[in-house]
């Protein structure tokens, strides 16, 4: 009858664990998603204060826009000597150096 006890033991003690360590990971995970998410919404609000900046302060040339884009964070990752001008979330399409149209690029 002893042994019935102390096996009954070891094994609560074990799910005890098992059941820590998951909610454990649970919680760590629910807190990365969390982070990554945030991160996520802060870049599209960047790209929507650019395009605002964009539309409200340029004629929409592309000589314009790149120096209204001097300022950007990702200014030397932009390529300005093709009709597509990546920003962040968006892509800026020209046709004759005048702006076209915006896309989600995801």
């Amino acid at each position: 009858m002893k042994n019935k006890w102390k096996i009954a033991f070891w094994i609560c003690l074990l799910l005890l664990i098992v059941t820590a360590g998951i909610g454990f990971y649970s919680v760590v995970d629910q807190a990365v998603t969390l982070t990554y998410m945030k991160e996520g919404y802060s870049d599209t609000e960047s790209d929507l204060e650019t395009i605002i900046q964009i539309v409200g302060q340029t004629d929409q040339t592309k000589q314009e826009i790149e120096n209204l884009l001097k300022d950007h964070r990702l200014f030397e990752y932009m390529d300005f000597k093709t009709d597509t001008i990546g920003i962040e979330r968006v892509t800026l399409i020209f046709d004759n150096d005048t702006l076209k149209s915006i896309e989600k690029q995801w």
